[in-house]
């Protein structure tokens, strides 16, 4: 303040400050219990994002140690887990279309842009480009999100 102001202006702007002080904590709350949801929405999008990019460079031992379900693991060998993802798939784009979280649980759909090998009439296979939608399912364990893999 500057010194020598009216006594008027000293008890508006301490009124002012006070005020907007009580308007940043309700804002810093609301904003606290109205983004609760949406902050881990953004996670289940940023772990789902992740296990795409790992899935697109075949990385399956790390989706299996970092991102898949630990309850999943308990039952599931890492080396059976591998040996079933040895497929030749190839996934050459994808987008997260949604992310939703509900409580500990979340749904994630993506459309894979994908090579896939296709049984050829005359024999053989023939390796075509599809498009193909994937339906996830997430549980949050720890603080972080985990993929449920079938076996």
């Amino acid at each position: 303040m500057r010194r020598g102001a009216p006594a008027a202006y000293r008890r508006v702007h301490a009124q002012s400050a006070a005020s907007m002080l009580a308007w940043a904590v309700t804002c810093t709350v609301a904003s606290t219990l109205g983004c609760q949801s949406a902050a881990q929405t953004d996670s289940l999008e940023t772990r789902a994002r992740q296990y795409l990019e790992l899935k697109q460079r075949h990385e399956w031992p790390t989706i299996y140690d970092s991102l898949l379900d630990p309850e999943v693991r308990k039952s599931v060998d890492r080396e059976a887990f591998l040996k079933k993802r040895s497929v030749p798939f190839d996934v050459v784009g994808f987008d997260v279309v949604s992310a939703e979280a509900e409580g500990d649980r979340g749904k994630v759909v993506a459309k894979l842009e994908a090579i896939v090998p296709v049984l050829n009439p005359r024999g053989g296979t023939v390796m075509i480009r599809k498009e193909l939608e994937d339906a996830q399912e997430w549980v949050h364990r720890d603080g972080h999100w985990y993929i449920r893999l079938e076996s």
